[in-house]
């Protein structure tokens, strides 16, 4: 087939979602993605709460998938704030959260897809657009493995590549912000004091997230400053554990665990795009191409679900439309008023929080806060988790309490 409804470029949960969505309303859907799975990604590995009725939407088989990959012991009840000084605070979600290995979620996301009549096209990666009358009309992608090129048409091109994205630079949307930070994220065996809580380490300077993912495993991944991890970068990817000692939390329990995966780096974080729709239509973005989270919010993947269904929502309200020429601006205008009123909270909760740990004395002082105030570290969890609105933290009389 020559011609699709829509490329989705990015085959991970905000790709695979979007093109199931699709294909499973009856759009003819082609996935292209430039790995081959399964594929690792330094992430978190952490699905909020709200995360779970976006799965049971997306079909009873990926909420059985995930069910069998993530036993108890690597589903979280909650998390465990630790500030600078080892002052630690608790929150509890109201349900618990998945937390599984990136490998085995996006490829039940992308069998998924596959199943419900999405083409899957692995080992292409998309170079370029094409236009038709001022609107995108198609990609060109390359093959990795011989290096052939194909041009692509389809009516909407979905850009759910990631935090560097193609089709959001071929746009010239993407733009960037502090603060600038790095991650280094590994998989352990052996950490001791895990429990079905998720942690937030704050150090001086830079942050850690741990938390299990199925059976003896954990995830860590250490966030610090760009200028930071540019001149340590070759220490941390040797020498990462000794590292986490610095951190009062952490001290003595990476006595006995050992690295299973080697360390990934991704980054430079706060990077955005100035519009999620391309300014002559045929194009919308999805996921971290349309707007990037702080890892410390955990919110990535709910985004990139939710954004998911926003984008399936807008394009097949638009599909019946205008035959087989590319979808106009206006078609797909609906998509960015909807991600507004759905993340616009949830941006200045994340750009606040994202602010304060860059900040230990603010960061030891909330902590502290939380400590003494469970209900308020109750408030503060769910509104990250998704299960609260944002704007009861953002409240004046929760900011009051958080730092008073």
């Amino acid at each position: 087939m020559s011609h699709w409804d829509a490329v989705v470029v990015g085959g991970g949960p905000a790709g695979s979602a979007t093109a199931l969505l699709l294909a499973r309303a009856g759009a003819r859907v082609l996935l292209t993605e430039r790995a081959r799975f399964p594929r690792d990604k330094a992430c978190a590995e952490y699905l909020s709460p709200a995360t779970t009725a976006i799965l049971e939407r997306l079909g009873r088989d990926v909420v059985a998938a995930i069910d069998q990959a993530t036993p108890p012991p690597s589903r979280l009840s909650g998390m465990k704030l630790i500030g600078p000084h080892g002052t630690s605070a608790i929150g509890r979600f109201r349900r618990w959260s998945y937390a599984l290995p990136r490998t085995t979620f996006d490829t039940i996301l992308r069998d998924a897809a596959a199943r419900a009549g999405a083409v899957i096209k692995e080992g292409a990666a998309v170079e370029d657009l094409i236009y038709d009358g001022g609107a995108v009309g198609g990609v060109v992608a390359r093959e990795t493995g011989n290096g052939k090129r194909e041009t692509i048409h389809a009516r909407v091109v979905i850009g759910a590549d990631g935090l560097r994205s193609v089709v959001a630079r071929r746009l010239g949307l993407r733009r960037s912000s502090a603060p600038h930070r790095i991650a280094f994220s590994v998989h352990l065996e052996g950490v001791a004091g895990m429990s079905d809580l998720g942690e937030m380490h704050i150090g001086r300077p830079g942050y850690i997230g741990l938390g299990p993912i199925g059976g003896d495993l954990a995830t860590l991944a250490l966030v610090l400053p760009v200028a930071v991890a540019r001149r340590r970068a070759r220490v941390l990817a040797a020498h990462l554990l000794p590292e986490m000692e610095r951190f009062p939390g952490l001290a003595g329990r990476f006595a006995n665990a050992r690295i299973v995966r080697p360390v990934l780096t991704t980054g430079p974080f706060a990077q955005w795009s100035r519009r999620a729709v391309a300014p002559g239509g045929g194009a919308l973005l999805v996921g971290d191409a349309a707007d990037f989270f702080d890892p410390f919010t955990g919110q990535g993947i709910y985004a990139a679900l939710r954004g998911a269904e926003l984008a399936a929502e807008s394009v097949l309200r638009a599909l019946p439309s205008g035959g087989s020429r590319p979808l106009g601006a206006s078609a797909l205008a609906g998509y960015r008023a909807a991600r507004r009123r759905a993340f616009a909270g949830k941006w200045l909760l994340e750009r606040l929080i994202g602010l304060g740990v860059g900040w230990p004395w603010l960061a030891q002082r909330v902590v502290s806060r939380l400590a003494r105030r469970p209900a308020l570290a109750d408030l503060l969890v769910g509104a990250t988790g998704n299960i609260v609105p944002a704007r009861a933290v953002l409240a004046p009389t929760s900011l009051l309490q958080l730092v008073w």
